[in-house]
């Protein structure tokens, strides 16, 4: 209770007692009663809204840190969790239309300091094993550096690639090599 709302309950109950002495008529029972009613009902009421301005006075000096769109770290988790970039054959760019979720990704780790990512670089069968490793390593080497320009300190990424191993779509036609070109991100 801070000490603006302690005093505006004792002035309230003081009213309450000094119009119980001044009446000019003789203050019965029944009168004396609905005095003290309403002054308890006054104090129950500025109590109330000393707790709940306390309450909105301690969320404003504890809140939560959000990014530039008022998303709180755990939101950001929610909303890029399981996404992956997806790449072009034979190419290393991170695409126009991945930005955002690279960015989502960055705000989640300046928000969350004590987190670290493993980006996890793919590539489609085609090729040599050899080549795929690089190729994915180097996809994954795209996405931190789209990330470290977003402000992630490199110490907190890791970079692993799988190359051909591990595909989503186990077809060989030009729809699956698309989805299993990609880097995954791993919290």
């Amino acid at each position: 209770m801070t000490i603006v709302n302690l005093k505006s309950t004792l002035l309230v109950i003081a009213m309450g007692l000094t119009l119980v002495g001044c009446s000019s008529e003789p203050i019965t029972e029944k009168k004396a009663g609905a005095v003290a009613t309403k002054v308890e009902e006054t104090a129950t009421k500025e109590k109330e809204n000393v707790t709940t301005s306390s309450v909105d006075e301690n969320s404003s000096l504890s809140s939560v840190p959000t990014n530039a769109n008022g998303l709180t770290a755990d939101q950001l988790l929610a909303e890029i969790q399981g996404k992956v970039v997806h790449f072009d054959f034979d190419r290393t760019e991170v695409k126009e239309n991945f930005y955002n979720l690279v960015k989502s990704n960055a705000d989640y780790m300046v928000l969350d300091s004590s987190v670290s990512v493993t980006l996890k670089g793919y590539a489609d069968e085609r090729g040599t094993p050899e080549y795929n490793l690089a190729l994915g390593e180097r996809r994954a080497n795209s996405v931190k550096n789209a990330l470290i320009a977003e402000g992630v300190s490199p110490s907190r990424i890791n970079v692993v690639s799988y190359g051909e191993e591990n595909p989503v779509d186990m077809a060989h036609n030009r729809i699956a090599w698309s989805k299993n070109r990609r880097v995954e991100f791993s919290y």
